[in-house]
Formats: structure tokens, sequence, C-alpha cells
């Protein structure tokens, strides 16, 4: 049988994506202080509450979703490059039921990118793996993945964009996460996940 390890549903997703319509994105990306009374003011203005962590800043949000802000470089939390959580994990007990992983994880994004919609409208891209008009990564190191690794891995096996409103909001984005394809005998897992990055990131 398969194992459904996270499953916050897609109404969950919507008020979570809702939540964050009047973040001070700008106040975000600078990044936060040091831990200590400064860091609890800081998260409070996100309606956040920081949760303990050393390299990576992770906050609950109020209602009730763990996020990671994961720092532009290595040994710092500031500046901050994206804004990410996990809302459905999906893993095979043993290979054979990879492709299954595959067939729920396609049902589940149909509900969860609907959701999404209802709060953010309709994205500028929606589509799978294979989509001849999924979007190329304009440089190197960006995030979006390369395509000669996409096409291998199927990953991400779909994904939809929400460009940035304006020079202060975000670009959201959904995905279907597989990671890299799996050798014979290996099982599978889907995440869909959600990131959010600042708007020159796209």
């Amino acid at each position: 049988m398969t194992t459904l390890r996270i499953d916050r549903g897609p109404e969950q997703l919507a008020e979570e994506l809702r939540g964050l319509e009047h973040v001070d994105w700008p106040a975000v990306w600078a990044g936060p202080p040091n831990p200590g009374q400064a860091l609890d003011d800081w998260c409070a203005l996100f309606g956040w509450r920081p949760l303990p962590g050393e390299r990576i800043l992770s906050v609950q949000s109020a209602t009730g979703q763990r996020m990671a802000l994961y720092p532009v470089h290595g040994g710092g939390w500031a500046p901050v490059q994206n804004l990410n959580w996990s809302t459905w994990h999906l893993r095979a007990d043993s290979a054979d039921e990879n492709d299954l992983v595959l067939t729920r994880a396609a049902e589940a994004w149909s509900a969860f990118e609907s959701a999404a919609r209802t709060a953010l409208g309709d994205p500028a891209f929606s589509g799978s793996w294979d989509d001849p008009a999924f979007p190329e990564p304009p440089r190197e190191h960006h995030w979006l993945v390369q395509r000669e690794n996409r096409l291998e891995d199927m990953d991400p096996y779909r994904m939809a964009v929400w460009p940035a409103a304006g020079p202060e909001g975000r670009v959201t984005v959904l995905t279907v996460n597989l990671g890299l394809a799996p050798l014979p005998g290996e099982t599978r897992g889907a995440l869909i996940n959600v990131d959010c990055y600042p708007p020159e990131a796209l």
C-alpha cells in the first residue's frame, strides 16, 4: 500500500495562500533578525511563530502550516531566497506501486491546483513535465529545472506559476515534485509543494 504522509487538503491550501495576500514581502525577502525578541516580533508581523532551528528558519503560520525560509547564501538567514512548504506527500511502500503514486499525484494535483486558483486566479502557466510550453530557466542556477533533467526525471511532474502582481509581491509556484527517477527496485514519492519567490526570480 502507498503511505500518505502529509495531507492538509485543498481547502487548507487555499486558506494558506489567502493568508499570504497581505504579507510585507520586501520585509520577508530582506530576511529575519537573529533569534530572540526581535525575531519573535518580526514573525508576528506576518502572523507567524518561529520554530526551533539553526540553519534555516522555520515558522508556523496562523493556520498551523509549517513553512521554511531558505536563505540566498548558506551561513545566515538573510536575505531570503524563497518560502516553501509541502501540503501533500504520498510514498510508495514498494517499487511496484510507483505508477500508482504517479496516478494519485495527478489526481491530487487537479484538486490542489483548482483550490489555488480560487485564491490566486488563473496561473500564467499550468501543465505537466512534458508540456511543450513548459517554461525554461532563463539562466544557470535558476529555480526552474533544466529541460534535460526535467524530461529525464519527469520532475516537476506538474507545475503552475502565478507571477508577482507587482514589485512588492511574490511569484507563487505550485508543483508536484518526484525527485530523481528511481533506479530499479527503488520506491517513488510525490510531494505537492508551494514556493514563493521574489518578483525578480522569475
